[in-house]
């Protein structure tokens, strides 16, 4: 039996590729195909300038996306900043100002071990409604969540707690939350469309996600449940409810999951991190660079790559290879800066990928990338 082909749909996409990036128009129409629709937007800054900025598919010019973990590479920047300015030492004990982590266990836990999920406070024991979340019951819970290894001792990807933590530290230490501190220190000098806790006046702006069927790879399956650490708050929430197009969630001031961006934001963000003195001095950069774990994740149960608060290249995520740093997010958007290359990249998407983390699509347009910079 034959049947006639069918009338293709055309992906859409507008903005702008300057030479040699040109290949990036159809490229990201690909992109969008290949994960069945939806929306997504690349943005590439080269040596400071906008090289690539482009929205497809079902985005409007100007729409923002939930990032998920994308979101900490945000708070990495904030406070590598903090840290630089004296206002955070993210190698003294946290129970210097929060007496709760005073306790034996957790009396090591550093600002630092938790950046670079090597607290022990990987997740938490008790799960919580978005109501109890919304009210920071999830910051009380931490005060008597007792680690699942010693601290500093193995690492293991801190998915929520991250956030968590580093508020609380926030708001001890410096004296705001962390997205506080990012819209006044960052966002606002910058004009970057960028929110930890979106104010009510952009949320318009948020494509809603779509998500592909799930997935897993039979090595990973329940690995880190087998080892006794739960699955993170937020993602056993998502089980029982849409949480991530929740009308409440871009209200809420996560640092580790909430934060909502354009693509083009990203790219300025991190390209903002390359220029010296912008918001971090070559010190302050190369601190937050600098390894602090790799090897098996405990909680991931994969080979990881962590600096202080961003993931450096590993296996399933190189991003251009020594010299780039960033972060993934479960919905398949990416942040990334190359030092060597003077590249940096935002790319968003609407589709959550059936396994969580960078979407295939991204991971494809690498490669282009990498041929398009061997041009200039």
């Amino acid at each position: 039996m034959t049947f006639p082909p069918a009338v293709p749909e055309v992906v859409r996409v507008a903005g702008v590729a300057r030479e040699p990036f040109e290949p990036f128009v159809d490229i990201l129409a690909r992109t969008i195909a290949s994960q069945g629709g939806g929306g997504a937007a690349l943005a590439v800054r080269h040596r400071g300038e906008t090289v690539v900025d482009l929205t497809g598919g079902s985005y409007a010019v100007d729409s923002a996306q939930l990032l998920f973990s994308v979101t900490k590479v945000v708070t990495a920047v904030a406070a590598a900043m903090a840290h630089a300015e004296g206002l955070l030492d993210l190698d003294a004990p946290v129970a210097a100002y929060w007496p709760a982590f005073a306790k034996e266990s957790t009396a090591a836990v550093t600002p630092r071990l938790v950046l670079s999920h090597r607290s022990g406070l990987a997740s938490l024991d008790r799960s919580f409604t978005l109501d109890e979340l919304l009210a920071g019951e999830d910051e009380r819970a931490i005060e008597t969540q007792e680690p699942y290894w010693g601290p500093g001792t193995k690492h293991g990807y801190h998915a929520f707690t991250y956030g968590t933590l580093m508020n609380g530290v926030f708001r001890r230490t410096v004296g705001d939350t962390v997205g506080g501190f990012v819209a006044k220190r960052i966002a606002g000098p910058l004009g970057l469309e960028l929110w930890i806790g979106t104010p009510e006046s952009e949320r318009s702006r948020i494509h809603p996600l779509t998500y592909l069927p799930p997935l897993v790879s039979e090595g990973r399956l329940g690995h880190g449940r087998t080892h006794g650490i739960p699955a993170s708050t937020s993602a056993r929430l998502a089980m029982t409810m849409d949480l991530y197009n929740d009308p409440a969630l871009p209200g809420a001031a996560w640092p580790s999951t909430t934060g909502v961006a354009t693509a083009r934001a990203l790219a300025a963000l991190m390209a903002a991190t390359l220029d010296d003195g912008v918001l971090l001095s070559a010190e302050a950069r190369r601190q937050m660079t600098a390894t602090q774990a790799e090897g098996h994740d405990e909680v991931l149960g994969i080979p990881m790559h962590y600096g202080s608060g961003v993931q450096l290249p590993f296996p399933q995520l190189p991003f251009l290879g020594p010299g780039s740093y960033g972060h993934e997010g479960a919905g398949g958007s990416v942040a990334f800066a190359d030092e060597d290359r003077e590249v940096a990249v935002g790319f968003t998407t609407s589709v959550y990928p059936s396994m969580p983390g960078a979407s295939p699509g991204f991971l494809a347009l690498l490669p282009v990338l990498q041929h398009c910079l061997a041009r200039t």
